[in-house]
């Protein structure tokens, strides 16, 4: 009887070793933004947790779960928020209207008269969500281990609901933030995401780069701290981002490989982007139209906004596409003109396959994150046509990595269009520089969506306390040393006054002794 008891502990041990399932599955959260393109990387992720053992429930709203982006499974499930929201993802370019500010010529970037109708959607949104009662008590049901918050700003205000319940949380985002992770930078070498600079800055660049950055300190109108008091009232009432410097780690899919190198604190771990993995088998059409190509292959798409290009671009884009001697698949809505016969045009292309495919020369793209990093994954140059957001940071650093070229689509002509694409296709430059980044990342970043899990397992095992910084908890007149500058300038001010109180009073000690002289005289 002992040696039976003896053999099943011992085979329950083997069993908690090998597959880390067996005592220890835990229930995840994950809340992407309801877009496309973030909910197909959080769900990649999330089936990388499920890998480990863990239930993970994706928050979609019911929009984005009819449009089948991601399928359910036994280990990943969906939590459904928002009847009333819709479409967020057009919702959102409605309110700020950045495509059509980019093709009316008019300031692309988040000013004034954008800010403000996008603060309001957000506030919406958290507003709807948090008053979702049937999300809510599924919520507090699965009693959640973890919850993981897409860091990018429409969507930070958030971590109310972790905070409210409770909830352990961590942060996976698109980009570094190291304003919101308190990392000491260095804003002549650091650029901002949402900047088209380099790391290699002009003296204006870096004035405006240090202004960016002490703006971004101190003022930030996407964040809504109103919404603490409102759906956390028995909770500290602390600010959005004292809430969101509790997480237990921050994950960035970003690298030192398409980005520049940055500094970065030890709760912050870089993936790479876990979009990208191996190429399958093109099917269907797919297939027979690459099989049929002799030259190469150019894939074309502009991502979610392909519905906006205005017609008289889209006609330049085809006329450009027939001077080549590629063939071209192209993610394009609603075509109904003739197609030449070396362009096929599809309302969904599989991207990462066609970019994995040996005969793809060339990648045509606004240059989104996860278009650029299924490009680096497969080693296939880019020709960058930005439209808004970070797309234009992202283009500037495939310029200066030169793993392509980019390109203003409303200036080119249909001519200069086709030479671009050519040049990028045949440089070898081009080719053998993304191709040898690709060779890297693979080496250094293995299976982003891996890494990623990997983590969020670490911290529900051992909690991320030990790796935060007390940076991270400061002020950020403390962090910034305001007040150890302010009490040294203090003390400087203080010690000349004296100084100059001690001379001035021997100046008239000693004016007074040689007046007594002379009268003496």
């Amino acid at each position: 009887m002992k040696d039976i008891v003896s053999l099943d502990v011992y085979l329950l041990a083997i069993c908690v070793v090998i597959t880390g399932n067996c005592c220890y599955g835990k229930t995840v959260i994950m809340f992407p933004i309801p877009t496309r393109s973030y909910v197909l990387y959080h769900s990649k992720i999330a089936m990388a947790l499920a890998e480990l053992g863990h239930s993970v429930h994706i928050c979609l709203t019911e929009h984005s779960a009819k449009e089948g982006l991601v399928r359910e499974s036994d280990r990943v499930h969906f939590l459904i928020y928002g009847q009333n929201l819709g479409n967020v993802e057009q919702t959102l370019l409605l309110s700020t209207n950045l495509v059509e500010k980019f093709w009316k010529r008019e300031t692309v970037g988040l000013g004034m008269s954008s800010l403000k109708p996008l603060a309001d959607h957000i506030r919406h949104f958290v507003t709807e969500v948090m008053s979702d009662n049937v999300f809510i008590e599924k919520y507090k049901s699965l009693n959640p281990d973890l919850f993981i918050l897409e860091s990018t700003v429409l969507v930070l205000n958030m971590v109310v609901l972790p905070y409210a319940m409770g909830t352990p949380f961590a942060l996976l985002g698109t980009f570094h933030d190291m304003i919101l992770t308190r990392t000491p930078f260095s804003p002549a070498v650091e650029p901002f995401p949402h900047a088209s600079f380099t790391n290699r800055m002009t003296f204006l660049e870096r004035v405006e780069s240090t202004l960016m950055c002490l703006a971004r300190l101190t003022i930030d109108p996407l964040t809504d701290d109103s919404l603490v008091a409102s759906f956390a009232p028995h909770k500290p009432q602390l600010s959005v981002y004292n809430i969101l410097r509790r997480a237990e780690v921050f994950i960035a899919e970003t690298d030192s490989i398409l980005d520049y190198p940055r500094p970065m604190m030890v709760n912050t771990k870089l993936i790479g982007g876990s979009s990208a993995t191996e190429p399958r088998a093109l099917q269907g059409q797919f297939k027979t139209f690459v099989n049929e190509s002799p030259k190469g292959l150019a894939v074309v798409t502009f991502g979610a906004s392909d519905h906006k290009v205005p017609a008289s671009i889209l006609d330049k884009m085809m006329s450009a596409f027939t001077q080549l001697d590629l063939s071209v698949i192209w993610k394009r809505d609603n075509m109904t003109s003739p197609v030449p016969p070396n362009v096929l045009t599809s309302e969904w292309i599989p991207q990462n396959d066609l970019l994995g495919h040996p005969k793809t020369k060339v990648f045509v793209s606004h240059c989104g994150k996860n278009g650029q990093y299924e490009s680096l994954y497969q080693g296939v140059p880019i020709l960058c046509l930005p439209i808004y957001g970070d797309q234009f940071y992202n283009s500037k650093r495939i310029v200066t990595k030169e793993f392509g070229l980019d390109a203003d689509i409303r200036d080119i002509t249909s001519e200069e269009l086709a030479q671009l694409i050519q040049r990028v296709a045949y440089d070898p430059k081009y080719r053998n520089n993304i191709q040898k980044a690709s060779m890297l990342f693979k080496e250094l970043y293995k299976v982003p969506s891996k890494e990623a899990a990997y983590w969020f397992d670490h911290v529900m095992r051992y909690g991320g306390d030990y790796m935060r910084s007390p940076g991270q908890e400061m002020p950020f007149y403390q962090f910034l040393l305001l007040d150890v500058m302010a009490f040294v300038t203090l003390v400087v001010v203080i010690s000349l006054l004296i100084m100059y109180a001690i001379f001035r009073l021997c100046f008239t000690w000693i004016q007074k002794r040689r007046h007594e002289k002379i009268k003496l005289q």
